[in-house]
């Protein structure tokens, strides 16, 4: 595959799809948008101005997506042909940094994922999680083995210290972050708590760092703890290079598939990132709800999932947990359905009148290797 084809080319999506892996009830619905853009004039136009903004001005993807999304489920196709598009582009972006194509053909199994959504979600095939997918086509994410990687900055607002001696690991709220009583983010699951509120505060005078912990558990404890800087250092706070983590829908998400994709992410910052100095993985996902971990057997993929992270309180509530679980968020709750594990014990967790959230987790670069060796 490469730029010698026009993307509007009735061959393009079956070059093209040496990457994408598309079913072949996919690859007719492009064969027919393809055919469509090319009857009308206009719409030609209007396909390669926005095929040069995807490949070429990434300020404007922005925009570009509101106008793709302005024009309806009906027209997602035309968004799908406008995103395979780039394609070429990216081939090219793996080839300069050396990056396996075998790895872009992984990463690109998304683009499969989120059309077969959008048909399920509107009842046609097409494409309406752009803003997700623009990155997949500009070395923004990769998929390695079980789970995706995004390089980024850390955005959990926490300062994680080591015992210089131990290495046990302390996480610390920073300044100005709004609690509830119960340590969970003041508006998580749209509760306020008026009466319990309250804001962390940190100091760091250069020989003790001070502030409310945030325990592995995933809750803030608004008694203060203090540091001695000659015992514990700094290792993590947000800004901090790390590998976000994201989890596709797919195959199982065993715990030896997840650890191996934590291996294979290790190696690939070593080999293609050397001058980066990567700190953790993060996470945030439904996957990492605090509930899940407690009404769930630990047998299941998803507590051992949970168990390679530190939680940490977001603003959060459960419509991802009921878009990923029930497909659909709905507050009646008897009809739906209960013939897996999960279903049945979040519905019974819920029908007693509980309330589920995701949230974060960290999970220090360094505690790979060290939980390999447990």
């Amino acid at each position: 595959m490469n730029g010698d084809i026009d993307f509007l080319d009735d061959a393009y999506i079956d070059a093209a799809n040496e990457y994408f892996r598309l079913s072949e009830p996919i690859v007719e619905a492009f064969r027919k948008e393809t055919e469509r853009i090319n009857g009308d004039p206009e719409l030609q136009r209007k396909a390669r101005i926005y095929h040069r903004i995807l490949v070429h001005s990434g300020d404007q993807v922005q925009k570009l997506n509101a106008e793709l999304l302005a024009m309806g489920p009906e027209a997602g196709m035309f968004a799908a042909v406008i995103y395979a598009s780039a394609l070429p582009s990216a081939i090219g972006l793996y080839r300069e940094k050396g990056i396996p194509l075998s790895i872009l053909r992984d990463t690109l199994e998304d683009f499969d994922i989120w059309i077969r959504h959008h048909r399920e979600k509107y009842g046609v095939w097409g494409l309406s999680e752009l803003g997700w997918l623009a990155r997949h086509f500009r070395c923004g994410i990769f998929r390695l083995g079980r789970l995706q990687f995004m390089p980024r900055t850390c955005y959990l607002k926490i300062k994680v210290f080591r015992n210089r001696d131990s290495g046990a690991l302390v996480a610390l709220s920073d300044t100005g972050v709004a609690f509830r009583a119960d340590g969970q983010i003041d508006g998580t699951n749209g509760v306020t708590d008026p009466d319990g509120r309250w804001e962390a505060v940190y100091t760091n005078d250069g020989r003790t760092a001070s502030g409310n912990q945030i325990w592995p558990q995933g809750y803030a404890d608004r008694r203060r703890v203090e540091l001695d800087l000659l015992q514990w250092e700094l290792v993590l706070e947000e800004g901090d290079w790390v590998l976000d983590v994201h989890i596709p829908a797919g195959c199982p998400m065993t715990h030896g598939l997840c650890r191996d994709s934590y291996r294979q992410a290790a190696a690939f910052v070593r080999e293609y990132m050397s001058g980066r100095d990567i700190k953790a993985f993060v996470c945030h996902s439904w996957l990492l709800s605090p509930q899940l971990g407690r009404i769930l057997p630990e047998t299941s993929n998803i507590v051992k999932f949970q168990r390679d992270y530190r939680l940490v309180p977001v603003l959060s509530d459960d419509h991802q947990l009921f878009e990923r679980v029930f497909g659909l968020k709905t507050t009646d709750l008897s009809g739906l359905p209960r013939d897996t594990t999960l279903r049945r014990r979040v519905l019974e967790y819920l029908s007693a009148g509980n309330v589920i959230h995701g949230a974060a987790g960290f999970m220090m670069w360094n505690e790979l290797e060290y939980n390999e060796n447990q």
